[in-house]
Formats: C-alpha cells, sequence, structure tokens
C-alpha cells in the first residue's frame, strides 16, 4: 500500500514539474516588406524558441483560456484559438509518430490609419487542479479537481493549481510604457523592446497578483533570460534575483529572446489568493514574455 500511495504521489508531482518546465510563450514575427505592415503570430509551448512542442503533447500538454490582443486603448479583441485536437498521433509507423499540430498561427494586418502604440498580446492557460488524496475507503486517488469538487476525502496528500501566463509586444510609432493586464504572475517591460541592440540593458517589472515580487528568505525570486541565439543549445540562461518587484539583464545577441519566471505561493485565508481557500493548498504560476533584438 506505501508503495503505491509513493508511486501516485511521484505521478502528480511529475506531472505538476512538467508543466512547469515546458512554457508557454506568444511568438510576434513582424514583416515591413510592404506597407502597412503585418505580424506573423503564434503560440510557443516547451522550451526552445520559436516552436519547440504542440500544445496537445503526451510530454506536458496545456490548453488556453484566453488569448487576446489589447491596443494601445486597452481594447481587446479575442485572438484565433488553437483547434482542439485529441493529442492522439494520426499516423504510425515503425520510425515515428506524427501528430496534428495546431499553434493558433495567424496573421495581425496592420492598417494606414490604425491607432499607434503598444498593442499587446496576452495568452492565460486554463487553471489545471491537482488533488492527491486518501478516500473514505482508504485508498490512495488523484483528481484533477479543485478539493471541493471532491466528496469523499479522508486526508489530503497535496492539493495545487497550476497557470500560465505569456505576453508579447507588436509597436507601431513610438514606444509607451505598458499598462498591466492583471494576471496571476506578469512581467512588465520598463524598456523599449522596438529598437533594442546586442548589449542593452532590459529592465522589468514582476508582479504577483498586481503586487511587486522580490526574493526573500522564504523564497528566492528570480527570472530568467534566454535567446533564440544565445543559450538554448547549452542548456542555459540569463539568470536576475527580483528585488522589489525589479529585474534586470543585459541581451547578449540577435534574434528572439524570451524572459520567463515561476512562483508557488500557499493559499491563505488573508491572502492574495483567498479566493482559493477550500481548493487547493498551493498554486504555481509561470509568466513568459518575448521580445526580440535587431
Amino acid at each position: 500500500m506505501r508503495k503505491t500511495i509513493v508511486f501516485t504521489v511521484l505521478a502528480v508531482l511529475l506531472s505538476v514539474v512538467s508543466a512547469r518546465a515546458h512554457s508557454l510563450w506568444i511568438n510576434v514575427f513582424e514583416s515591413h516588406a510592404h506597407q502597412p505592415p503585418h505580424a506573423m503570430v503564434s503560440l510557443g509551448w516547451g522550451h526552445v524558441l520559436p516552436m519547440d512542442d504542440i500544445l496537445n503533447s503526451p510530454s506536458g500538454n496545456i490548453a488556453l483560456d484566453r488569448f487576446e490582443l489589447i491596443d494601445p486603448a486597452m481594447a481587446r479583441t479575442d485572438l484565433l484559438m488553437p483547434g482542439q485536437a485529441s493529442g492522439e498521433p494520426v499516423l504510425t509507423t515503425g520510425n515515428f509518430d506524427l501528430f496534428a499540430a495546431d499553434m493558433a498561427l495567424q496573421k495581425v494586418a496592420l492598417k494606414k490609419d490604425g491607432a499607434e502604440g503598444v498593442y499587446q498580446l496576452s495568452a492565460v492557460s486554463t487553471a489545471s487542479f491537482f488533488t492527491q488524496y486518501m478516500d473514505t475507503q482508504g485508498r490512495p486517488r488523484l483528481q484533477m479537481k479543485p478539493r471541493d469538487e471532491i466528496q469523499d476525502i479522508q486526508k489530503i496528500l497535496m492539493s495545487v493549481k497550476y497557470q500560465a501566463f505569456a505576453k508579447s509586444f507588436l509597436t507601431v510609432g513610438a514606444w509607451t510604457d505598458p499598462a498591466p493586464l492583471g494576471h496571476g504572475l506578469e512581467i512588465i517591460p520598463r524598456t523599449d523592446l522596438s529598437n533594442l541592440r546586442i548589449g542593452d540593458l532590459v529592465e522589468v517589472d514582476v508582479l504577483f497578483h498586481g503586487q511587486p515580487l522580490t526574493a526573500t528568505a522564504k523564497s528566492i525570486e528570480y527570472i530568467t533570460a534566454q535567446g533564440s541565439g544565445f543559450g538554448q543549445s547549452d542548456g542555459f540562461s540569463l539568470f536576475s534575483y527580483i528585488i522589489n518587484g525589479k529585474a534586470q539583464f543585459r541581451v547578449q545577441s540577435a534574434g528572439q529572446w524570451m524572459i520567463s519566471v515561476s512562483h508557488k505561493d500557499d493559499v491563505t485565508p488573508d491572502g492574495p489568493l483567498k479566493d482559493l481557500v477550500g481548493k487547493a493548498d498551493q498554486v504555481y504560476h509561470g509568466a513568459s514574455l518575448t521580445f526580440t533584438v535587431k
């Protein structure tokens, strides 16, 4: 019985860690070959820019709750969502499996007289709950539901929620610092991301439920940054502590870059996660921000 419990707990932990090890991000590639310009937009999932895995991968999957474009006046427009594929291979051979992939690829065609400013692209994953418990008959159980939706709990072993947030930007005309979008975990640039060069300093704010995240003795908070031409092939990232909600680093190469942050917090009756009391004991959040260095 003890071996069964341990194995099941490990399986749940691996599921959560797999979700956290994968990153969700937004690809935005601008084209100025014709005027007015346009941008090709898609989602990224996995480890390596610009595209690593499919959203419904057997090795770690994620579903979206929202995918939006927010204009300079903060008006929101729903973007095309990825299709709901089964996650099963559409073709199997002795050498490989073939999977259909929908990464929500779409074209944002700007208009000649459109509003100038910073357009924000935002993706928010569907919240995932993992509840590991002993039922009233003493059996180890796992359900992907909030704790308060399960009826036969004798003892809670683990109860967590996971959610991912991703942002990117499209600048028309002059850059202005973008306003927060209210993500549970959010990276906000305080540097002009529309005209970055190698060696430039990038400064960001990091907010957890609207409040500055900061490194403490209890939790060492930090961002990581890597580019399509820096760090990925060698499996490492730049690292910066988050102090009073602020972090910074210098970009090392041209191409696409991504800043990532993860944060774990406890659910308490008087904290920012108080609406989750009875549903989960801990929350894991991940956030990303992507941009291009010229």
